[in-house]
């Protein structure tokens, strides 16, 4: 059946994959964005749909946000800060405004306009420095970055609207998610390598001991997993992780970066510390076997992702030339 849905931060590298996969689905999507971070070129093939359209606006106007969530089926809400990293002098209410009050705004929306269902992106980011490896979704939540802090809150207000107004939300935990479109800021880990490796091929500087490792998942499993999830998982409020079962370490990822670019005799600079940047989670590895139990599963491993967002990132960038 054909549904009315409310991506925001629809210009981004999940959100458009999501709108792409959603219009292919019949439903009809409209993005809402204000391209701080997000392409217009990423809805580009989107354009000639007519079960497509597109908003641009903040999340903070809240009389826009409320227009735009009328009528709608369901709404994901992937729109966030998306430059994780915090810089000494930096404003540290970046977070709370892009993230907690964004969410406010999105479900005070919702509730006025009798719209019940949310698909939220959250983070592992929220787990902190854990002892537990692999990370179940029952493992305590101690973040230690203020995206990590502020995404935890937007969870909690989550459940709070959930339980006091019978809606049905689904909150997903992102490992590091890679694919082949890049945004305006925050970058991920493999478009920072490239882009440093064409500046000059002879080095590389790497954030931290180059020891970090995590889970990376394709952005195309990524949207898999939060469609299946709607339709397996139970309704009310469901936690679920979304990622691969291993991880990848970011000296591995320097060597597939150096390889895919045919580079030789490159050296490594590395930084101090074990993390990349204040706040940053040196290791991380989710446990995704509640979502695996429902009946999905990555197809693709962790260096897997990160090859295939390689080759991705090459050829988009080709095109732009």
């Amino acid at each position: 059946m054909s549904e009315r849905v409310l991506i925001t931060g629809g210009a981004g590298c999940i959100g458009s994959e999501l709108a792409e996969r959603l219009i292919g689905l019949g439903h009809r999507v409209t993005v809402y964005d204000n391209l701080s971070s997000g392409k217009e070129e990423h809805l580009s093939s989107l354009r000639s749909s007519a079960n497509f359209s597109f908003l641009r606006g903040d999340l903070l106007d809240f009389d826009l946000l409320e227009s735009a969530v009328a009528g709608q089926d369901i709404v994901f809400h992937l729109a966030a800060n998306p430059d994780v990293k915090f810089a000494p002098g930096e404003a540290t209410d970046k977070d709370l405004k892009q993230n907690t009050i964004c969410t406010y705004q999105v479900l005070e929306a919702m509730r006025r306009r009798g719209v019940r269902r949310l698909a939220f992106s959250s983070t592992s980011a929220v787990y902190g420095l854990s002892e537990r490896q692999p990370i179940p979704e029952d493992n305590p939540t101690r973040p230690i970055s203020l995206y990590g802090a502020t995404k935890l809150s937007c969870e909690a207000m989550i459940g709070a609207f959930q339980n006091l107004f019978h809606m049905d939300c689904w909150i997903f935990r992102f490992a590091n998610i890679v694919g082949g479109r890049t945004r305006k800021k925050g970058g991920t880990v493999v478009g920072d390598f490239i882009e440093k490796l064409r500046q000059d091929s002879s080095v590389l500087h790497i954030l931290g001991d180059g020891n970090q490792a995590k889970s990376y998942l394709l952005v195309s499993e990524c949207v898999d997993a939060m469609l299946f999830a709607l339709e397996a998982a139970p309704t009310g409020l469901q936690i679920l992780n979304l990622g691969c079962d291993d991880c990848l370490s970011v000296r591995r990822i320097a060597d597939l970066v150096v390889e895919a670019l045919g580079l030789r005799n490159v050296r490594y600079e590395f930084g101090s510390g074990s993390g990349g940047w204040p706040g940053d989670v040196p290791r991380f590895r989710l446990d995704p076997s509640k979502i695996n139990r429902l009946g999905w599963r990555a197809h693709h491993n962790s260096e897997e992702a990160v090859r295939q967002s390689i080759q991705a990132v090459l050829a988009e960038s080709l095109c732009r030339s």
